[in-house]
């Protein structure tokens, strides 16, 4: 995908602007209200050096990190990033204490406090004390602002006291009048493009016409059931040492890193997310194309589908090895089928982006989930407070979810796993809404029940 970003010669109306990937996310945000977070959380076994951390929170909020957006002020210039007030990213700290078995409880009242990354707060950090003298640190950050490893690199970076400084313009800086201008300037120069993305999108939806009609992309909302009632998605966290995780990948036949996709198949499995045409579950699998701290992008990533059939997983997992291989020889990504059509999203009515997306991923065929490893974790990150925690959780959340997109999309599983101090941490967020929505119980039973069938020992927390 195209590199957009801004460097110090660019002419002003290229400055900062959102990439068309990052401009898709932030246009299906104002169609749904629906937020994607990422969350880390850092787990010491005592109290944590405050002052440190007070260091980090004042670094975090000078780097790119924190950031609002910013709409045009014309009706198809693009948004651009800028710079919010001072302390815009709340820091919570709380002194009173709560029972160790409350941790997850405690991140996702932190995740669904209000975020939003055009008025703000676009991120949150908090620190919160524990009943056996543990202490969790948490910072949450909206999907709109970066991705998974891009946060977690500067999370690091503000650890280290490196980084890219805030480059942004203030919020409202640029008058309208400005403002109006180099957007005018940035439509012209994206002209060419703009019209070639919308003869493509016209000519495939005229063959899409021709062509035998489909089933419907997704299903109506059962009836006795408000379509807007918003759902609570259960979540686990599983922790397994690193030793019995690759004992268990060598057992099984698998090559490197394909006990995880494994993993996932067999518990989307038990969720009922197979594909209908044979029963195969499609793993949507992320790939950083991040080019350093200076890239500006927020999503910069691929996305590759990953077919899995997951029948015996537990005896062998030779088929995810021939699905990796296939993986790797592919030339094209599910975000590839997005790339020319992304500069007519500014020209498109915003229902018609989410058509888009549905239509890429075709929930009533594929029932995609997402498995994403973000594998070692980048170095510095673990000493937020200057030294080493015992633990450290990085997950996806999602909140403000209706009933509505849950019905569309089948159901929902997202897996994120990572890896530190031998340990081995996937977090799980998962929901079948049929015969009745999953709950938290539920999903730790059915991963216990999945980690049982592998022969993995595991802590799970919910």
């Amino acid at each position: 995908m195209m590199l957009e970003t801004s460097t110090a010669g660019a002419p002003a109306h290229t400055r900062h602007r959102l990439a068309w990937l990052d401009q898709l996310a932030y246009e299906l945000f104002r169609v749904t209200g629906r937020s994607q977070l990422m969350q880390c959380l850092w787990l010491y076994d005592r109290d944590v050096n405050r002052a440190a951390l007070v260091q980090t929170y004042e670094r975090l909020t000078a780097l790119s990190f924190n950031r609002l957006i910013e709409s045009s002020p014309l009706p198809w210039g693009r948004p651009r990033w800028v710079k919010p007030a001072a302390g815009s990213i709340p820091f919570e700290q709380s002194s009173d204490l709560l029972p160790r078995s409350q941790l997850l409880q405690w991140a996702n009242r932190q995740a669904r406090a209000p975020m939003d990354p055009v008025i703000g707060p676009a991120g949150r950090m908090a620190i919160q004390p524990f009943d056996d003298g543990s202490t969790a640190v948490s910072i949450v950050g909206s999907h709109l602002l970066l991705d998974g490893m891009g946060a977690l690199r500067v999370i690091a970076s503000a650890v280290n006291g490196t980084g890219v400084p805030n480059p942004y313009l203030p919020k409202g800086a640029r008058g309208r009048l400005s403002g109006c201008l180099s957007d005018a300037w940035q439509i012209l120069a994206d002209a060419p493009q703009t019209v070639a993305a919308l003869a493509r999108i016209a000519h495939a939806n005229w063959h899409r016409r021709a062509a035998p009609e489909k089933g419907p992309a997704f299903a109506a909302v059962e009836a006795g059931h408000d379509p807007s009632t918003i759902v609570e998605l259960p979540a686990v966290a599983v922790t397994v040492e690193s030793r019995a995780w690759f004992a268990c990948e060598q057992r099984l036949g698998g090559g490197m890193s394909t006990l995880l996709p494994g993993f996932v198949a067999s518990l989307a499995s038990s969720l009922g997310r197979r594909r209908c045409s044979d029963g195969a579950v499609s793993l949507l699998v992320p790939r950083s194309r991040r080019r350093g701290l200076a890239d500006e992008r927020a999503l910069a990533i691929e996305f590759h589908m990953m077919n899995v059939a997951p029948e015996g997983l537990t005896k062998s997992l030779e088929p995810v090895n021939a699905a990796r291989a296939l993986l790797r020889g592919a030339r094209k990504s599910q975000t590839d089928v997005l790339t020319s059509l992304l500069p007519a999203i500014a020209w498109m009515p915003r229902t018609a982006a989410k058509t888009l997306v549905n239509g890429l991923f075709d929930y009533s065929d594929e029932l995609p989930v997402s498995c994403s490893d973000l594998g070692m974790l980048p170095e510095g990150l673990a000493r937020i407070d200057g030294a080493p925690c015992r633990h450290l959780l990085t997950r996806a959340v999602d909140v403000n979810v209706s009933r509505q997109d849950l019905e569309r999309s089948h159901g929902h599983l997202v897996v994120v796993a990572s890896r530190y101090d031998q340990k081995v941490s996937l977090c799980i967020e998962a929901c079948q809404l049929h015969p009745t929505p999953t709950t938290a119980d539920e999903l730790r039973l059915l991963v216990a029940r999945t980690l049982a069938d592998f022969g993995l020992e595991a802590v799970i927390d919910a």
